[in-house]
């Protein structure tokens, strides 16, 4: 069985919360979570939300009881207020998020599942952090990683992330455009079996440029380049206009779509599946999956947050892991 290292997140958010919901009670997971964090906060907090759940110290056991919560400890030196974050306790994150990624590389884990981080909250207590996707590549490591969002009717992948929209246009170039569609092909053909994945890759400009009227950098960089990778193997369509890229078409199957930037492809997904997608970060030497929203402080400590995102992330990190 599949043992996963789980990163909570932010613990005056709902992470905490939404694994006690997740994990606490439901033991026929097919997969061992292990939170890393603070065993007395998760007492806490499922004594709060009216959960009792069984919770137990992870020591590095191999046999690990599923009907247990279990917990690798990561003692807190100061009390968190739920729904009041504090960066005098980004440091501690990030241990906690360095340690989990560490441990998945020497396989102690099968794969790493992480919960909601503030970058606001980590910047001010004096770790730079663009983002999960920008951490774990440089943990690792990783020169080149592809953050995709993943739901029951798409795949979408960006060409750029956590940056401000003036600068994407100074990412997109034919060799960054070349490493992001081989890292999703491949990663469609090793993680779910996909044998020659057909990758619809998005305009950066309105209508694709509009042959150049409306900015010339489908034209002079992302056409080219799709045009290139064509000529050796790869299966691709575009560039295409964002506005109706996803728009099913009889004549259409497509596994995936690469969108420029954040804030071009992810509406569509999260619009139709918020709630239960996931994140997951291709390129890496492991697999890492993440829920798809953020902390939530306004829902933190009630009983009525959903935990939908962190079960299906957590199930497909068990199920990529199996596969691969």
């Amino acid at each position: 069985m599949n043992k996963l290292a789980v990163s909570p997140g932010d613990p005056a958010g709902v992470g905490p919360d939404i694994c006690i919901k997740a994990f606490g009670t439901n033991t026929n997971l097919g997969f061992i979570p292990v939170m890393f964090g603070d065993v007395k906060l998760f007492e806490e907090r499922s004594e709060n939300l009216g959960y009792t759940i069984k919770i137990k110290e992870y020591e590095g056991q191999l046999e690990l009881d599923k009907s247990n919560f279990w917990v690798l400890p990561y003692p807190m030196n100061s009390k968190v207020q739920t729904g009041k974050p504090d960066p005098s306790y980004a440091g501690y994150l990030f241990t906690i998020l360095k340690d989990a990624v560490h441990k998945t590389m020497k396989k102690e884990f099968s794969g790493l599942v992480t919960g909601p981080l503030n970058k606001e909250l980590m910047n001010k207590g004096g770790i730079s952090f663009l983002g999960h996707t920008e951490v774990l590549s440089e943990l690792s490591k990783t020169p080149k990683v592809l953050m995709m969002l993943v739901s029951n009717t798409f795949k979408v992948a960006l060409a750029s992330t956590h940056v401000p929209l003036s600068e994407v246009p100074k990412l997109i170039t034919h060799e960054h455009l070349c490493d992001c569609i081989k890292i999703l092909s491949e990663d469609l053909k090793t993680k779910w079996g996909y044998k020659n994945p057909c990758i619809k890759v998005l305009g950066l400009n309105p209508h694709a440029g509009d042959g150049g009227y409306l900015g010339t950098e489908d034209q002079e960089i992302v056409g080219p380049t799709i045009d290139y990778l064509k000529g050796k193997g790869f299966n691709l369509i575009g560039p295409v206009s964002a506005d109706t890229a996803f728009l099913e078409k009889d004549t259409e199957v497509i596994d995936a779509y690469l969108a420029m930037y954040h804030d071009q492809g992810l509406p569509v997904l999260k619009t139709t599946s918020f709630g239960n997608s996931v994140n997951i970060t291709l390129g890496l030497p492991f697999i890492r999956t993440s829920v798809d929203h953020g902390t939530a402080y306004d829902m933190a400590g009630k009983k009525e947050v959903n935990e939908n995102s962190l079960l299906e992330a957590s199930l497909l990190a068990s199920k990529l892991a199996t596969n691969n």
